[in-house]
């Protein structure tokens, strides 16, 4: 390393800049010195002189941890060496300086850039392997573009991560980006254990394939099937039925054993269905909570005149 006019001297402590009171060493011991010394001294350096005290810099994680947020760090990226960059960018990809290490891998060229993309997609943390999707493939306003090539195998990746979060995600973006990495096995992700990724499936599957109602109800009447699973095929015949024509099914799950069918039932019932035929048969449903909304929707003071209730105001019914 090009040394100072002392011995041992690191070649950035003979810049002519407002150092705090004793020195370098000083600074890089505290995080209100460090940042000093990133938002001050690395943009004063030469390349050749910065690269060695942002590569210092770099080893105070706690300073890149993405629950803060400093710019400052971004600055730490700009300037380290290249063999040091690529050599940390699997934990930067999960940090507070992530956007500056996608904008700097950009200018080293495409296939750097999607090799640590799927590099940090297989290896990464869970924060960090979700923050690379979000980066670089489903934020709409993303400052990285990415051709469709590229997009296309993250989110193949990203559809394999073992984390629901991620997952979940990339089933999302496929869903509006590239549909047809889902509806190319739309039977298996509709089961996928996470709910985001059965029903961004299911968004895209009532979309483009007329045989979808029938295997929606057909996978609603299968007992074997996990109750989360049912109930997100309900979720999707509630989409794309009548409620005159979904009010018979609706009525049948409301009253179902499984918790997490007859709430979904409930909740459909509420926001997009309101009827009298589901509204009653909630109040004989085993489930407290989906007793309380067919109460509340039939209450002749204020229930929903949809479901069967009558506000005030309310004409009296013809006789």
């Amino acid at each position: 390393m090009e040394q100072g006019p002392f011995r041992d001297e690191p070649p950035w402590t003979t810049c002519e800049l407002p150092y705090p009171a004793g020195g370098i060493s000083a600074a890089v011991a505290t995080s209100s010195g460090r940042r000093w010394l990133r938002l001050t001294v690395l943009p004063q350096l030469s390349p050749k002189a910065a690269a060695p005290l942002a590569e210092q810099l770099l080893a105070f994680r706690e300073d890149f941890s993405p629950l803060r947020r400093d710019r400052s760090t971004g600055l730490v990226v700009q300037r380290l060496a290249r063999p040091t960059l690529l050599e940390h960018a699997e934990w930067l990809a999960g940090s507070n300086a992530a956007l500056a290490l996608w904008e700097r891998l950009a200018t080293e060229g495409l296939s750097v850039l999607v090799t640590v993309a799927l590099r940090v997609l297989r290896r990464g943390t869970p924060q960090a392997r979700e923050t690379v999707l979000t980066l670089l493939v489903a934020d709409p306003t993303r400052e990285v573009a990415l051709p469709h090539w590229a997009e296309r195998a993250l989110l193949m990746v990203a559809l394999a991560d073992p984390d629901d979060v991620v997952r979940g995600l990339a089933a999302e973006t496929a869903a509006t980006q590239l549909p047809e990495l889902l509806l190319s096995a739309w039977r298996t992700w509709v089961r996928d254990p996470c709910q985001r990724v059965r029903r961004a499936t299911w968004a895209v599957v009532l979309r483009r394939r007329s045989h979808a109602v029938p295997a929606a109800q057909e996978l609603l009447t299968e007992e074997g099937a996990r109750a989360p699973v049912r109930a997100d095929a309900l979720w999707a015949l509630g989409q794309i039925l009548s409620t005159s024509e979904f009010a018979p099914i609706l009525a049948a799950c409301i009253q179902h054993p499984a918790r997490e069918l007859a709430e979904v039932a409930a909740e459909l019932l509420w926001t997009q269905h309101r009827h009298p035929l589901p509204a009653q048969a909630a109040l004989k449903s085993p489930h407290a909570s989906v007793q309380t909304i067919g109460a509340w929707l039939l209450h002749p003071q204020r229930g929903s005149p949809a479901a069967g209730g009558a506000r005030p105001g309310m004409p009296l019914p013809l006789v």
